[in-house]
């Protein structure tokens, strides 16, 4: 992982009107997508602690809209050499939330995203540390703020260091950056949390998965710049078939494929239904997330040969109103 608005409803209503001419072979969705009744545990009281397994942000984020009818589908055109796997074990981080008697950790950060750097006081598990890999990411929830850290290195129970830095509310916010001022939500390339569109193992436990999907995708199909909601990018190139802030995902009319398992099922559904964002570049492979410290090893041995299966149909999503 490299560490780094939506176009408007007018664009989107003229880009449909030029379609027939401008938009030859793209695909369009000609009815909503079938609802699969998904348990978002929506929150039934506010005032609550968040908790591991709710959605989180706001109702009206992008990430939790669903694609709606009149979608416009475009190829990616992924390369018959493309890799898709999930990063899970390494490079995606562990995510906790605190507690009253749980110890504050002072947690030494240098400027960047729009933080002046020096010392932010988190409470947080004594065991939360970055995750395996150079990049060390975590995210902890405290009260109603995700931090989200890069290259987080615990020092001992009340000390740490981390070389990047952003948190958003968990609960109000929309789990984007601000472009301006510009202020990153979270570490990765677009300025995002990374929290938005992570798997969590107490969400896919509940129900199916309702908002959309983040995506790391191999930094060579990476293209300069980025799009959207994404406040920053870090493809690098020219020809590359995506920037970040693109949103994907599996037009509805396309059938599910045979054999995949549980988690599986649930993924292809929501890249149907909300589809995943590009927030990230990976190095040679194009990658979900899914919590580290959740999971087993054998649910994530499935769902990396599904995703073999169900990422590469993918497609971009011209406009999603």
């Amino acid at each position: 992982m490299m560490a780094r608005r939506a176009r408007s409803r007018l664009f989107c209503s003229r880009l449909k009107s030029l379609a027939p001419l401008a938009l030859a072979g793209a695909i369009f969705a000609s009815a909503p997508f079938p609802a699969p009744a998904p348990a978002e545990a929506l929150r039934e009281n506010p005032a609550d602690q968040f908790a591991i397994g709710e959605r989180p942000f706001a109702a009206s984020s992008s990430w939790n809209t669903p694609i709606g009818e009149g979608a416009i589908y475009q190829k990616v055109g992924w390369p018959i050499t493309a890799r898709f796997g999930v990063a899970w074990n390494s490079y995606s981080p562990a995510i906790y939330t605190a507690s009253n008697s749980d110890p504050v950790v002072s947690i030494q950060y240098p400027p960047g995203w729009g933080y002046k750097g020096g010392i932010v006081d988190v409470r947080m598990p004594p065991d939360a540390d970055g995750a395996v890999g150079s990049d060390g990411e975590l995210l902890v929830i405290d009260g109603d703020v995700v931090h989200n850290f890069w290259q987080f290195k615990r020092l001992n129970l009340t000390e740490a260091t981390a070389r990047s830095y952003g948190a958003t509310n968990v609960i109000t916010g929309n789990g984007w950056g601000r472009a301006s001022p510009f202020l990153g939500a979270g570490i990765v390339a677009a300025g995002s949390s990374q929290l938005a569109g992570m798997l969590v193992r107490a969400e896919t436990d509940r129900g199916e998965i309702a908002h959309a999907l983040q995506i790391s995708i191999d930094m060579t199909l990476a293209k300069p710049g980025q799009i959207g909601e994404a406040i920053s990018g870090d493809g690098h190139n020219p020809d590359g078939l995506v920037q970040e802030g693109q949103r994907l995902a599996i037009p509805p009319a396309v059938p599910m494929p045979q054999g995949l398992s549980p988690l599986g099922r649930m993924v292809f559904r929501a890249y149907q239904r909300y589809g995943a964002f590009v927030i990230d570049v990976a190095g040679g492979v194009t990658n979900l997330r899914a919590q580290a410290n959740a999971y087993d090893p054998a649910t994530i041995t499935a769902l990396r040969r599904d995703v073999a299966k169900i990422t590469p149909m993918l497609e971009r999503v011209e406009c999603a109103d």
